[in-house]
């Protein structure tokens, strides 16, 4: 079964993936996924993540508790550590790419299917390149706050810094990240899953 709000990725995935598999296309909210897997009871379930709302993460922890049997394939365009620890939390099986090849995708969701646990190769490279973190505790606090649009005045007034020390800080972290900028420095963390 496939649910997305995206009529275009659903009608597609659908057309992709039924030459291999028996697919069913859900849109909708929440109590409309949950109402027809409940009615078709299918082994397993592509939720996408990236749909209208951004609710794909509360779709995939709903039907978890409510199906337990069925597993649950997390699909994104976000193939960052962050996504990943999401999807994991909250109880997919799989993480699969929008960018996979049909064949790729239709194998890990056979694999899920079959009990097995299965992460996009792509995001699992990143998560373990992103197990290193080059940022101290501060660094990280800083990036944080920059990361919210603070300028650096707010930053030092929240952490009871000087700008002068926030300055410094955040220059360590862009030098660190070998970023251009604060602002590509706190992107690159937060899709590190460091801050």
């Amino acid at each position: 079964m496939i649910f997305s709000n995206h009529v275009l990725l659903r009608e597609s995935l659908h057309a992709v993936l039924s030459t291999e598999l028996e697919v069913t296309s859900v849109g909708g909210d929440d109590g409309e996924v949950l109402t027809a897997a409940h009615k078709i009871r299918p082994e397993v379930i592509v939720v996408d993540l990236d749909g209208p709302g951004r609710q794909g993460l509360r779709t995939v922890r709903l039907l978890v508790a409510e199906l337990p049997e069925c597993a649950v394939v997390a699909l994104t365009g976000r193939h960052t550590p962050h996504a990943l620890r999401a999807a994991l939390t909250a109880g997919a099986r799989g993480f699969a790419s929008r960018e996979q090849p049909p064949a790729e995708l239709v194998d890990l969701i056979r694999r899920v299917g079959r009990g097995e646990r299965m992460i996009h190769p792509g995001t699992a490279l990143a998560t373990l390149a992103a197990m290193h973190n080059p940022l101290s505790a501060r660094e990280r606090d800083v990036l944080r706050l920059a990361a919210r649009g603070m300028p650096g005045a707010a930053i030092a007034s929240e952490l009871f810094l000087s700008e002068g020390t926030i300055r410094n800080y955040l220059s360590s972290a862009v030098r660190k990240l070998n970023c251009r900028n604060r602002l590509e420095a706190a992107r690159l963390a937060e899709e590190a899953g460091w801050i």
